[in-house]
């Protein structure tokens, strides 16, 4: 009886231990060894593939990863800021170049929780509020990264933003030559031959000569643009995007940031070497880096500087992004049911990579892994509040300066479709003022196109230099950035104005500083001249006179000098000036006694005056 109470109760304990004892796991995860080699330092990270050291790393034990729930990974083109990305159409395949903007878009800016437990539910609420709101912010700074993104590639690749629009100018054109400037300009040359006949009478050769060249040159230059409409846009767009691209590799971000071992030394050397990406996508991948990845890293892993976030930074963003390349394998795949096996063993792969990667910074540093878990979520909303002030600081100059380049690359198509129907007048010199405001808008274009992408190229390098500095602290990056694009946007304001070469007002440009120093000389000639005819008018007026030759008036010569300088404070219409009439004999003479007895007194050897009344 005794032993089957005894075994009664062992057999109760025995059940409270199980339903209500500790797991047979430990605090340590259980982890199964890889084959191989150890695990890859910093610098190996850096130098191999990343599946290559993510492949040496440990697997997660089937008993925990059942309470693991990695993130799904991500397309390039998701979120707010797929709105702004296309597919890249450059030639990538064997490019060494290729950054996180060009790789995997704007895929993986978000954050989820993991390893909370595994009950999900009983999450604690604050972690799913902190994550929403650090999510919300990191929707908005991608956005305004991505249209700045957008902006400055459409700027700088002139005929894939304005493809569409060489039709219209092929068909403008040619419409506006045939039935505009081939009908009323044989009328304007006629009355060119009129004007020449008038002005013949003159005997003035250069003049003639002068008004007939300019006639032929404007009729040879209207029908070669009539005739080639679409070659004579896209030949300015070539020279100023060479220019621009030239630009970029002298001053810009340096296209040869990351380069694998392989190439060492021989960059652009060879076909696989070859860094293929356009100037405006090396910038993409720059500010991209810059404004949204360290951000990201630095909610994610707590700083983006740390040797944890060098190291398995670029491998948790890995496994929550797909690459364009991923994209495109899924897409060639014509059998529905195999492109989602495929696509499902993608994404089972990715998140594995995701725990095994977590499971190492578990490891070598648990804070961390708090915030790789989602613990930490207002250090998350700071972290995607700082993307959004750098978003904003960044693209404020970066949009001003693309949105300025694609009106000047807009103004060469409008400035062809224009120019028969101008030069249909301006076949005559005297009135080709319209004609020639349209090839002086045109220049200055040119002249704005190539300073803001000169500028926009500084700026750019100027901010990766800034944000990769480790030394800054996140707010002085963000201010440093800031009063970048000031600087850059005073320094460049002269030349904001789109059809003229300089000035906020037509008065204010280049050709009025080129004559404004010929017309000061003349307003301080004529300022001078009045002030002097003042002078003589104010010595000439009887109450002005002297008593005596040789008496001095003090009070006369004051009188002289503020009246000089009264002239010159009065506008040019109230300064003293001379009359127009001619001058005439005064009709009246003044008796004045005391001066001619002391011109008696005194001897003088002039002929003296006899008075009409003393004769």
């Amino acid at each position: 009886m005794r032993r089957l109470v005894y075994g009664v109760l062992a057999t109760l304990v025995l059940g409270i231990g199980t339903l209500f004892g500790t797991p047979a796991v430990g605090a340590e995860p259980l982890v199964i060894a890889a084959p191989g080699e150890p695990a890859c330092s910093l610098e190996e990270w850096q130098k191999y593939p990343l599946q290559t050291c993510v492949d040496r790393l440990q697997d997660v034990a089937a008993s925990r990863a059942q309470c693991l729930q990695a993130p799904t990974p991500e397309a390039p083109d998701n979120g707010m800021a797929g709105w702004f990305l296309s597919k890249p159409t450059w030639n990538d395949d064997a490019s060494i170049g290729l950054g996180l903007y060009s790789s995997y878009g704007y895929a993986g800016y978000d954050y989820t929780t993991y390893d909370i437990g595994c009950a999900q539910t009983l999450m604690h609420p604050d972690y799913k509020f902190e994550n929403t709101v650090a999510n919300g912010e990191f929707m908005l700074a991608s956005g305004i990264v991505g249209a700045s993104n957008a902006l400055r590639e459409r700027a700088w690749d002139p005929g894939q933003m304005w493809g569409w629009a060489d039709p219209l100018v092929k068909n403008a054109t040619q419409a506006i030559y045939s039935k505009v400037f081939s009908v009323f300009g044989i009328i304007t040359l006629g009355v060119v031959g009129l004007y020449l006949i008038w002005r013949s009478r003159n005997a003035n050769m250069s003049g003639a000569m002068t008004t007939a060249g300019w006639a032929i040159f404007v009729m040879v230059a209207v029908t070669a643009i009539a005739a080639w409409p679409v070659h004579s846009a896209n030949l300015a767009d070539s020279a100023l995007t060479s220019t621009l691209g030239v630009v970029h590799d002298a001053v810009g971000p340096s296209s040869t940031t990351h380069v694998p071992e392989r190439c060492k030394g021989k960059v652009n050397e060879t076909p696989d070497c070859t860094d293929n990406r356009p100037p405006a996508v090396r910038s993409s991948d720059t500010a991209t880096e810059t404004l949204l990845y360290r951000n990201w890293v630095r909610g994610a892993l707590g700083s983006a500087d740390s040797e944890t976030a060098l190291k398995y930074g670029p491998a948790l963003y890995d496994s929550k992004s797909l690459t364009w390349g991923d994209v495109a394998a899924l897409q060639t795949e014509s059998d529905p049911v195999k492109r989602a096996q495929d696509r499902d063993e993608l994404i089972r792969s990715k998140q594995q990579n995701w725990m095994k990667v977590a499971e190492q910074i578990r490891t070598e540093d648990p804070d961390a892994y708090e915030y790789l878990r989602g613990t930490k979520g207002m250090e998350r909303i700071g972290a995607g509040f700082v993307a959004i002030l750098s978003a904003i600081s960044f693209a404020i100059f970066d949009i001003v300066a693309s949105i300025l380049v694609l009106l000047g690359f807009l103004i060469f198509r409008w400035a062809v479709i224009a120019a028969p129907a101008l030069g249909t007048v301006g076949l005559l010199r005297p009135a080709s003022a319209g004609l020639r405001r349209l090839a002086g808008s045109v220049l200055a274009a040119v002249f704005n196109i190539a300073i803001f992408g000169t500028g926009a190229a500084v700026y750019l390098s100027a901010v990766d230099l800034i944000m990769s500095t480790p030394s800054l602290p996140g707010w002085l990056q963000v201010v440093l950035m800031l009063l970048c694009g000031i600087v850059a946007w005073i320094l460049l304001r002269p030349y904001r104005r789109v059809t003229q070469l300089g000035g906020s007002t037509p008065s204010n440009g280049w050709a009025r500083a080129l004559v404004r120093p010929a017309a000061a000389t003349a307003a301080a000639t004529a300022a001078g001249g009045a002030a002097a005819g003042a002078a003589v008018a104010i010595a000439g007026r009887p109450e002005t006179r002297p008593d005596s030759p040789s008496e001095t008036r003090p009070a006369v010569t004051e009188t002289i000098q503020r009246e000089l300088v009264r002239s010159e404070a009065l506008p040019e219409q109230r300064r003293w000036s001379d009359p127009n009439l001619p001058e005439a004999a005064p009709a009246q003479a003044l008796y004045r006694p005391d001066a001619a007895r002391d011109s008696v007194s005194e001897p003088s050897s002039a002929r003296p005056v006899v008075r009409a009344e003393a004769r």
